[in-house]
């Protein structure tokens, strides 16, 4: 497998508090990489790093499958330009727009008709309007939601939000998608499912950083698992060694008394 996503030394300060401290990681093409860690690690800083929601004070992010290409300040929508999408720990819709609707802006990273170009309604325009409502069609079948497509987002159950914000960052085509906490708020039913659309996505071949606290999802589908401590990477390994590694459960559990 290639390198996908290179990541050195990265720190991220804010006033006396080191969110990040040097964290180096990778990537891999086809590979679904855990990132675990204690609440306050740094796991969501690392991906607001990652995709220009904010500026590290330090380090090197290196991204691209044929060659490598700084991520480091990048606006968020130059960064998924480039095939890079994500989610966020809190789902972040329009509750007056449709399904479908949330969907197609996930398209626009990825149309070229300009200003005037959609505002005259040219054959271009035209053309890519299609395009995009197909292809969120498509996505929508894909994670389940074709039949609620012309639903008011805000209508949907919890879990249908979830699978709604991965369609739209499926929209822009990544080649590596960043999900942060997907199973957050989910029964056991709706995280059976997530896992089940998390490895349809791996069997297309689609790379993922993932975010997650709950071990029973992602145990079962990281090929690696990196763990956070206090901004600090203390451990990356396959999952069962992560599972027995003793900085991993002093970090989780807290060191036994002596």
């Amino acid at each position: 497998m290639s390198r996908l996503l290179e990541i050195g030394q990265l720190t991220k300060r804010f006033g006396g508090v080191v969110a990040l401290d040097e964290v180096s990681l990778s990537v891999d093409e086809g590979e679904i990489v855990g990132l675990i860690g204690p609440n306050g690690a740094g796991k969501t800083t690392l991906f607001n790093c990652v995709t220009g929601v904010l500026r590290p004070d330090h380090g090197v992010v290196q991204f691209g499958r044929t060659s490598q290409e700084s991520l480091i300040g990048l606006a968020a929508h130059e960064v998924v330009q480039r095939g890079l999408a994500r989610t966020f720990q809190n789902i972040r819709l329009f509750s007056s727009m449709s399904v479908l609707e949330h969907v197609i802006i996930g398209t626009y990273t990825r149309t070229h008709a300009g200003l005037w170009s959609a505002a005259l309604l040219t054959r271009e325009a035209r053309r890519e309007e299609q395009w995009a409502r197909d292809r969120a069609m498509g996505l929508l079948e894909f994670v389940g939601l074709d039949q609620r497509a012309d639903e008011v987002a805000g209508n949907l159950p919890f879990g249908l939000r979830r699978r709604l914000e991965i369609a739209r960052a499926l929209a822009a085509d990544p080649s590596l998608l960043l999900l942060d906490e997907p199973a957050a708020g989910l029964n056991p039913t709706e995280k059976q499912s997530l896992l089940q659309l998390i490895a349809h996505l791996k069997d297309q071949g689609l790379s993922i950083l993932l975010i997650e606290h709950d071990m029973q999802v992602v145990m079962p589908i990281s090929h690696r698992v990196i763990v956070l401590d206090y901004g600090k990477k203390i451990a990356d390994g396959p999952p069962n060694a992560i599972q027995a590694d003793p900085l991993v459960i002093e970090a989780y559990l807290g060191k036994a008394p002596s």
